[in-house]
C-alpha cells in the first residue's frame, strides 16, 4: 500500500505504493516443504504482534491440474468466527488475490496530491475494492501525519519547536513561512515467505513509512528561491524521520484503521508469488494473468 532486491518484491512494491509507483523492496526466502503445523507454532514469534490483527490469507497452494486452491487463513485477534463470516471473508480476500493476479502491476497506485488532480488512480484499479482501500489509506495517512505534527500533541510540539528554532537560526527575527514539503509514502518492509513449487506460506509481512524524498533517493525537486528555505525544508524532513515517521510506521502495522490495507497486502504478496510461479504454465488461471478481467470465477477451495 514500499527485504532485499528480488523480482517478486519489486512487483509487490509496485502494487502497494500509495502515492506513486514503487519499484524497490527486499525479501528473505526459505525453500523447502511446507509444514503447516510447524508454521502455526512459529507464527507467534515470526510475526509482528499487532495491537489489532485482522483475518488474512497466510498460505496458498494451487493444483494446476485439478484447478484447486488450498488456503490457510490467520484469524488474527478475532476470538470467535462464524461459518458465514469465514466464508464471506475468504471470498473478499480471494477477490483481492485475483485482482492482484489479473491487473498489471503498474495499475496499483493512488496519488492524492492537490497538484495532480487529473492523476489520482488507475482507471482499472478504480473499479475495485483495492482501489477504494488504497485511497482510504492514503487519506488516513495524511490525517495521521497532520495529527502527529499538530502542536497540541507532544511530538507535534517538539516538531514545531525545533523548526521555529532552526528558522530563527537561519532568518533571525525575519518573518518566514516554514516549508514542510515532507510527503510520506507507505512501502513494503520485511517479508519472509516459504515456498515450494506449488505453495507459499507467509511467515512475516510488515510495512513502513518513508518520506517521498527518501524513497526517490533525493531526486525530488523542490524549488526554493532562498537557499535558507531549502535548508529549513531539509531540516524539517530530518525531524520528521526522527520524531514522526516511526509513529506512522507503528500505526500502519498495528492499528485497526489500517487493517484493510494489511489484508490487501497479504493477498497481493501471494498474488505476486502466484504470477511468478504459474504465468505461462498449464491451468485455467495462468491465462487470466495480467489481463483486464477483474473478477474471474472463484475457484474451488479445499
Amino acid at each position: 500500500m514500499k527485504i532485499k532486491t528480488s523480482k517478486l518484491f519489486k512487483s509487490i512494491a509496485i502494487s502497494l505504493c500509495l502515492l506513486l509507483a514503487v519499484e524497490q523492496s527486499g525479501f528473505a526466502q526459505v525453500a523447502g516443504q511446507v509444514d503447516i503445523a510447524g508454521h502455526l507454532s512459529a507464527l507467534r514469534n515470526a510475526i509482528v504482534l499487532d495491537k489489532f490483527r485482522p483475518l488474512h490469507l497466510r498460505y496458498l497452494q494451487y493444483d494446476s491440474q485439478a484447478n484447486n486452491f488450498k488456503l490457510l487463513l490467520d484469524k488474527g485477534n478475532l476470538k470467535t468466527l462464524s461459518n458465514s463470516f469465514v466464508e464471506s471473508s475468504t471470498q473478499t480476500l480471494l477477490k483481492y488475490f485475483f485482482i492482484g493476479v489479473t491487473l498489471p502491476n503498474d495499475s496499483f497506485w493512488v496519488n492524492l496530491r492537490p497538484d495532480s488532480q487529473d492523476n489520482i488512480i488507475d482507471p482499472f484499479l478504480a473499479q475495485t475494492d483495492i482501489g477504494r482501500i488504497l485511497l482510504e489509506t492514503d487519506v488516513q495517512l495524511k490525517k495521521d501525519t497532520a495529527s502527529f505534527t499538530s502542536p497540541s500533541t507532544p511530538e507535534g510540539k517538539e516538531y514545531w519547536d525545533k523548526l521555529y528554532a532552526k528558522a530563527g537560526e537561519l532568518f533571525g527575527s525575519q518573518n518566514v513561512t516554514i516549508p514542510t514539503l515532507t510527503r510520506p509514502w507507505i512501502v513494503p518492509a520485511e517479508i519472509i515467505i516459504r515456498e515450494t513449487n506449488d505453495n507459499a506460506f507467509i511467515y512475516k509481512a510488515t510495512l513502513k513509512v518513508l518520506l517521498e524524498d527518501d524513497y526517490l533517493k533525493g531526486s525530488t525537486v523542490y524549488n526554493f528561491d532562498d537557499e535558507r528555505l531549502k535548508e529549513l525544508n531539509i531540516y524539517a524532513s530530518q525531524v520528521m524521520r526522527e520524531k514522526i515517521i516511526p509513529k506512522l510506521t507503528q500505526e500502519v502495522n498495528t492499528s485497526k484503521r489500517y487493517a484493510p490495507l494489511r489484508q490487501v497486502y497479504y493477498s497481493l504478496i501471494l498474488a505476486q508469488w502466484f504470477k511468478q510461479k504459474f504465468n505461462g504454465q498449464p491451468g485455467v488461471y495462468s491465462n487470466l494473468m495480467v489481463k483486464d478481467n477483474l473478477f474471474p470465477a472463484v475457484p474451488k477451495i479445499i
